[in-house]
């Protein structure tokens, strides 16, 4: 039987998945995030992290120790075109690297035209025409851009809430923050994310109790997640404007931000206000389907291994 490989590099963690000739997964492992932020470009972190999530899958699946693999494709985030692909322990013919956010469109649409906005710990969106055209928007990364993204959701409620205390103010983000973070005050979070103490995924996943507070009506998170959609909204919009025009294109999604169902509502309408005949539609798979996918599919290997 042969095996093949699908790996979700993400901001937050590292995903693998080993499926057989059928499609089906046969085992699945987690390991920590695979960027490269703050690491040297020769850093062994990206390769060690992704063998890691691989061999957990490995073991989740029951194989042998020596088990070879067909291909193994690896969705990266912040991986660009060109740059060296990581030497892995795993033994495959061949492996590929991709911006993760093409592994989102392969999942989401399985292999037609369209657009996929992510939005997770950072955001973007990634596009493919008629024609083959493809065109990559946003995902700048956490200091340069991600706009909509949890970080950035994060990130904006902090920051709010960080400029209403310096004019004597209290706001119930403040309080959510201090609770969440399990610190006595704004400035603590601050210095605690300056010396590597909280995360970018656990600063991140503050997002979640914004959308919470919004729900509850509080008008600061409420403002916050309505920005953070429209940000999303206009990823997808200057996708679109970049490929070529078709009537009823195909637009979807993908990340955990999109779980919040009013965001996701408020984005829905924003996009159609900008693209008026878009088609939004739901993702038929994941990320890993995705890389999955490709690994079954796609014969452009970056390297072929012995």
């Amino acid at each position: 039987m042969n095996f093949y490989v699908g790996v979700n590099g993400g901001q937050s963690s590292t995903v693998a998945a080993i499926g057989d000739e059928r499609g089906t997964i046969l085992g699945r492992g987690v390991a920590p995030p695979a960027d490269l932020i703050g690491q040297a470009r020769e850093s062994r972190r990206q390769a060690e992290t992704i063998d890691l999530a691989i061999e957990r899958a490995r073991l989740n699946a029951n194989l042998p120790e020596d088990t070879f693999f067909v291909a193994v494709v690896c969705g990266i985030s912040g991986y660009e075109e060109g740059e060296p692909t990581p030497q892995l322990a795993a033994r495959a013919q061949c492996v590929r690297v991709v911006h993760d956010s093409e592994i989102a469109l392969e999942g989401a649409l399985e292999g037609k035209p369209g657009i996929v906005v992510i939005s997770g710990t950072g955001s973007g969106a990634f596009g493919v025409d008629e024609r083959g055209r493809r065109v990559r928007v946003g995902g700048w990364g956490y200091l340069f851009g991600d706009e909509g993204s949890a970080f950035w959701i994060a990130r904006r409620a902090l920051t709010l809430a960080m400029r209403r205390e310096d004019r004597g103010d209290t706001t119930l983000l403040r309080s959510a923050a201090l609770a969440f973070f399990a610190q006595p005050s704004l400035r603590a979070i601050q210095l605690a994310f300056g010396h590597g103490e909280l995360s970018r995924p656990t600063l991140a996943a503050f997002a979640q109790a914004v959308s919470e507070l919004a729900r509850n009506g509080d008008v600061d998170a409420h403002l916050i997640r309505s920005e953070a959609a429209r940000a999303l909204a206009d990823n997808a919009y200057y996708a679109d404007a970049r490929l070529e025009k078709q009537p009823g294109r195909r637009v979807t999604y993908a990340g955990g931000v999109f779980g919040d169902r009013q965001l996701h509502e408020t984005w829905s309408e924003a996009l159609r206000e900008r693209i008026p005949d878009v088609a939004i539609v739901e993702p038929l798979g994941d990320c890993l389907a995705g890389a999955l996918r490709f690994a079954h599919n796609d014969a452009g290997c970056d390297r072929k291994q012995s």
